[in-house]
């Protein structure tokens, strides 16, 4: 039951209060969150705001470079703002996420760029933020008591502010932080204080994270308090409440809680709870909460959570004498928390020291000698570690004498069950060497009979055989003289004859061999001559098909636009006047209205035909302002085209633009025609040299499989620009479930 206790306190204390809990904001979130972004003016103040919630979505998406990338470009823009209150925000923002990156003197250049601006900062809720970003940093780099002053000014602040959602989240913040640092230095009394401010400023602001957060250090305030008053029941009542609330109001509002992990955190202390507390009805719960919370961490990859989660499971198995089963799960716990990168000493040391106990129980005594010696060696690297929090290094010096004395009772201890285990190892190996000698003396007696046996036996054998092969070999000695020296004249004759031959052939299959090769590698070389000139010559005919195509394309153009497009114009001017000099006659000038809107539609599909034929826009500003303006105009009311570039920067050639700009058409072309989308997106990055396109909407979508893509002549003319580009094209489409084309061409 200690052991139970002793891991769970560390964990608790570990991950729900000094270790910052962020998660990965949802898919649809993100795109929301990027939509709006997107949709602001530049440098606008709302935009400012926006960007912050934008590059923490990205950054916990793992999207750390491009949140990098969005907090920088912001940061240069809000710089030259007069209002300084944002260029601060953004600021603390960056300095949060490196510090996280572990890139410390990159957060340390942020923070203090976002305090030398405080002066000049009128906004109180902004001066509030800076401090507890300056105050998060200390506690995670051990200096709290600098830190709960920090806190205290950002209060301070916050309190004058007007009381935003904002404003009311950092303060949910600056009180968990105060509850953190008071619950790990077992400060009570305050720690109950800033729990409850928590608590009712989170039901007030109706935020479900902070509410989530209040209800857990709640639930945990009051069961440390139990813990110290075992006789105060309603102690134990209110905890097991506000854990199930906790528990509650994460089933309900699933979609909303940013943090996956939640639930398991919630069931882990529940479980607790029950094991620890409820000794006789409690089991059944306490194994149902912990396995929940494994399925949760087995999901979300938090290893840390499994840790008590097994150890929980482990003392419910050896309470009902399955010692096989909570070895099992002390042994699952161990191996997890050594895949922690912050690994707790504390839990170590009694997840050694409670395998050790149970090895002993088994008779294992090597396998507890082990775990002895692991929980020495885990002792002397927490005694000696210089990661001890600012408590724990005031303790330290009241108690070091104190260890020592304990580290050298356990060496003691150790040393003394290393030599009984090492006796009683030795005195098993003597009895079992006995019984094996004793084995083998027998074994050795039935073969020492049986060997005397059949030497006697062979013995008698080989006196009849020596007496017959006397009298044989008298009688194959002369037989043998007369073969031995015809074969040794048949041997000489036939080395020779087979020498010779061997000459022949190898010479013939070396002449073989060699006309061979030189017909194999002229034909090869022939091969390559005619697919090299066949390649050109393919080159050569889609260049100037291409180019040809384009100057055609811009003829026609300039001449609708200039001939045509002058020519409707002209009439339109001529029915204007013609208009004014007929204000008389009504059916007339109704006539001539309707005859100055056609003509306005066809001067306007003129326009756009001409523009679509002779995309100037490349030649003059560039694939990214084209695509832009392309977007705008397409987009209608029933679609809207959008176009977005993510880190793009453009190397190829006008002509080589030109062929993607035409791809591009085609391909919206399509969508617009048959797929009957309400949004289009056309997006596009650059990635090592590559540039990375993608079409993509969600209109009804295709069975590829039943389309003849490769006979179509739009697919047939994207294809072939494709080529030209040594570009590649996937396509992705079911029913309803729209259609997605990627293409990727090289910048090179």
């Amino acid at each position: 039951m200690g052991y139970v206790q002793n891991l769970w306190l560390s964990i608790l204390l570990f991950f729900l209060f000094l270790c910052p809990c962020f998660a990965v904001l949802a898919q649809e979130q993100l795109q929301e969150l990027r939509k709006s972004y997107y949709s602001l003016p530049l440098g606008s103040k709302v935009r400012f705001v926006l960007t912050g919630k934008y590059a923490q979505a990205l950054y916990f998406n793992n999207e750390k470079a491009l949140a990098g990338q969005l907090l920088h470009d912001n940061i240069q823009l809000a710089r030259n703002y007069p209002d300084k209150q944002y260029y601060a925000y953004l600021n603390c923002i960056a300095a949060i996420n490196s510090f996280n990156d572990h890139a410390f003197e990159k957060s340390r250049f942020y923070l203090e760029h976002a305090k030398s601006v405080l002066p000049i900062v009128n906004e109180n809720g902004t001066k509030g933020y800076v401090h507890y970003c300056d105050g998060w940093i200390m506690t995670r780099q051990n200096k709290e008591d600098e830190a709960v002053a920090q806190f205290h000014k950002a209060i301070s602040y916050l309190e004058k502010a007007p009381q935003t959602e904002a404003n009311i989240a950092r303060k949910l913040a600056v009180y968990k932080e105060l509850t953190a640092i008071y619950a790990n230095q077992r400060n009570y009394a305050f720690q109950e204080k800033y729990t409850s401010l928590l608590l009712e400023t989170a039901k007030a602001g109706g935020n479900v994270n902070s509410l989530f957060d209040a209800y857990m250090q709640a639930g945990y305030l009051f069961e440390e308090e139990y813990r110290l008053n075992r006789g105060n029941f309603d102690l134990l009542r209110k905890a097991e409440q506000h854990y199930l609330d906790a528990y509650s109001l994460v089933n309900k509002n699933d979609k909303h809680l940013i943090n996956p992990t939640d639930l398991a955190y919630v069931s882990v202390n529940l479980a607790n709870l029950y094991h620890e507390f409820y000794l006789d009805s409690g089991a059944k719960k306490a194994i149902a909460y912990a396995k929940q919370a494994l399925d949760i961490a087995a999901e979300t990859g938090q290893y840390a959570i499994t840790v008590p989660a097994y150890g929980i499971l482990a003392d419910e198995a050896f309470k009902v004498g399955s010692r096989d089963e909570g070895k099992k799960y002390l042994q699952k716990a161990l191996d997890n928390l050594n895949r922690e990168p912050h690994y707790d000493y504390q839990v170590g040391l009694s997840l050694f020291s409670r395998l050790a106990e149970v090895s002993v129980e088994e008779g294992k005594y090597e396998e507890a000698f082990n775990y002895q010696k692991s929980y020495i060696d885990v002792f002397e690297k927490a005694f000696n570690s210089d990661k001890l929090d600012k408590t724990k290094q005031l303790e330290l010096k009241f108690e070091r004498e104190l260890q020592n004395q304990k580290l050298m009772r356990l060496r003691l201890e150790g040393e003394k069950k290393e030599q009984q285990i090492k006796l009683m190892k030795a005195l098993n190996d003597r009895q079992h060497q006995l019984v094996e000698n004793l084995k083998l003396n027998e074994l050795n007696r039935t073969q020492q009979l049986k060997v005397l046996q059949l030497e006697r036996d062979k013995k008698e054998q080989d006196l009849h055989l020596s007496r017959l092969e006397n009298t044989q070999r008298l009688q194959e000695l002369d037989v043998s003289k007369k073969k031995i020296a015809f074969k040794s004249r048949m041997n000489s004759i036939y080395i020779c004859l087979f020498i010779s031959c061997l000459v022949v052939i190898v010479l013939l299959f070396y002449a073989y061999w060699q006309r061979s090769n030189a017909l194999k590698q002229r034909e090869h070389l022939h091969q390559l001559e005619i697919e090299k000139n066949n390649q050109q010559h393919a080159i050569e005919s889609l260049t100037a098909m291409l180019a040809g195509e384009e100057k055609e394309r811009t003829r026609l153009a300039r001449d609708l636009h200039d001939g045509l497009g002058g020519l409707l114009s002209s009439t339109k001017l001529g029915l204007s006047e013609l208009n004014k000099a007929t204000l008389e006659k009504t059916s007339v000038k109704e006539g001539i209205d309707r005859s100055i809107d056609l003509l306005d539609g066809a001067v306007d599909e003129l326009r756009r035909l001409a523009h679509n034929l002779m995309p100037d826009l490349i030649v003059k500003y560039g694939l990214k302002e084209t695509l832009r303006d392309y977007a705008s105009r397409m987009s209608q009311v029933t679609c809207v085209v959008e176009c977005e570039f993510l880190q793009f920067e453009s190397t190829l050639s006008t002509e080589q633009e030109i062929s993607l700009y035409r791809i591009i058409q085609e391909l919206v072309n399509n969508a617009l025609k048959h797929a009957s989308a309400s949004n289009i997106l056309i997006q596009l990055s650059s990635h090592n040299k590559r540039l990375h396109i993608t079409i993509e909407d969600d209109g009804k979508g295709f069975d590829i499989k039943s389309v003849d893509l490769q006979h179509a002549a739009g697919m047939h003319n994207v294809r072939s620009r494709l080529s030209f580009l040594n570009g590649e094209m996937k396509l992705i489409s079911d029913h309803g479930l729209g259609t997605t084309i990627e293409l990727e061409i090289p910048m090179v």
